[in-house]
């Protein structure tokens, strides 16, 4: 069965988002996802875990969930900060090493304030943060959203909120 994407991410919106987090798209395998409860890889060191929930949910609460359920915690727990994470590109599509997944990224960065204002996402652009998987496209987020926060996915994994 397919993922329902939207319907698993409002699951987890908060009422208000105070910051936004924004990746790049969903999973390319098309059977996993940031708002569908997994056990995660355990990897030696956190610097070393390259997934997204390691990347938020270590910079958020220095640890990663141990099972299914607490990985459902971790997201109401981000729910109540109140966080949460939108895509530039809904579908599952493959970035890495793909010219094609690269361009429909570039394409899709200046329809996403459009996208957020259908969904009802209001937040302030200085609390959006872009996290960036690679750098090919930061030109084009920076000219979009010029008050935003462009992170690299390991100084966000291995910078604390609490810092």
């Amino acid at each position: 069965m397919a993922i329902d994407y939207l319907a698993q991410s409002e699951k987890y919106r908060p009422d208000v988002v105070e910051t936004l987090l924004v990746g790049e798209a969903p999973p390319p395998n098309g059977k996993s996802y940031f708002y569908l409860p997994a056990t995660l890889r355990n990897t030696r060191s956190i610097r070393d875990n390259r997934s997204l929930p390691a990347t938020i949910f270590y910079h958020y609460f220095q640890k990663l969930p141990a099972s299914e359920e607490e990985y459902a915690d971790f997201l109401s727990r981000l729910k109540e900060l109140p966080v949460f994470l939108v895509d530039i590109f809904d579908k599952p599509i493959k970035v890495r090493g793909s010219p094609e997944g690269m361009r429909q990224i570039v394409e899709a960065i200046p329809a996403l304030r459009a996208k957020l204002k259908r969904r009802d996402i209001e937040v302030a652009e200085k609390r959006i943060v872009f996290l960036l998987a690679r750098k090919n496209y930061r030109k084009q987020i920076s000219e979009e959203f010029p008050k935003s926060s462009l992170v690299p996915w390991i100084d966000f994994r291995t910078r604390s909120a609490r810092a």
